[in-house]
């Protein structure tokens, strides 16, 4: 009995008419599946301006009453700009000064309030989510030291899908000793979450220009820091008292 050949990859394609049609519509199926995707991983506010700053004050002091601060988080000329831009991302409005489709990370000197501005929108993002019982991820907000820590007990695949706010970023230690093993939690968790496209944001001291030296993450994960986030820079001195 004659052994059937097998085609090859062209003489199987040019078999079917409008097979090349047919190929653009499924990348174009594809594409809008993926971009879907894209959007489902971000809960946006409906909230207008003015809404949306009363209730950032308003969180705001509940962020401060929780650390035993007793007095009511401020809107000033320093971190207004600031507030707006996140009112922005968290709309989806053009507006905003950057990608939106990148997370954000907020860079500025010790103590001009970079912590209590993203730990006050987190709040806020997880209370809608809770309070509504909505089916999109809560945020999870983080001090870099903690996390690498965890990352050490759990593996940076624990950390790899959901959105995580990464406070004091580029604080931590940069490498760990894990059983005589050199490790580097953050860098590791920053490679994969940069591989997956997971939304990260976080707060830091340093400028990418720091962060990308051989001192703290190095240039190739500095390059992916680049493309993870939109570098916003919150002005003013201290606040702390």
């Amino acid at each position: 009995m004659e052994r059937k050949r097998d085609l090859s990859t062209q003489e199987a394609i040019s078999i079917r008419q409008g097979s090349i049609e047919a190929l653009q519509n499924d990348a174009k199926e594809i594409i809008a599946d993926e971009k879907n995707k894209i959007r489902q991983r971000r809960f946006l506010l409906p909230f207008k301006y003015s809404e949306f700053r009363n209730l950032f004050v308003m969180f705001g002091t509940a962020c401060l009453q929780k650390r035993h601060q007793n007095r009511s988080f401020v809107i000033d000329k320093n971190n207004e700009p600031a507030i707006q831009q996140l009112h922005y991302y968290s709309t989806n409005n053009t507006a905003f000064a950057g990608n939106l489709n990148k997370g954000i990370l907020l860079q500025g000197k010790y103590g001009c309030g970079k912590t209590i501005l993203l730990e006050t929108y987190s709040m806020l993002h997880n209370h809608i989510i809770r309070k509504y019982c909505l089916n999109y991820p809560l945020l999870l907000f983080i001090k870099s030291i903690e996390l690498q820590e965890q990352i050490r007990k759990k593996s940076a695949s624990h950390f790899t899908r959901r959105p995580i706010i990464i406070d004091e970023f580029g604080r931590e230690s940069k490498t760990v000793q894990d059983y005589g093993n050199i490790i580097r939690p953050i860098s590791e968790l920053l490679s994969l979450r940069s591989d997956f496209g997971t939304l990260t944001h976080g707060t830091s001291n340093f400028t990418l220009n720091t962060l990308s030296t051989d001192e703290f993450y190095g240039s190739m994960i500095g390059d992916r820091l680049r493309m993870m986030f939109n570098f916003i820079t919150l002005h003013g001195e201290s606040r702390r008292i």
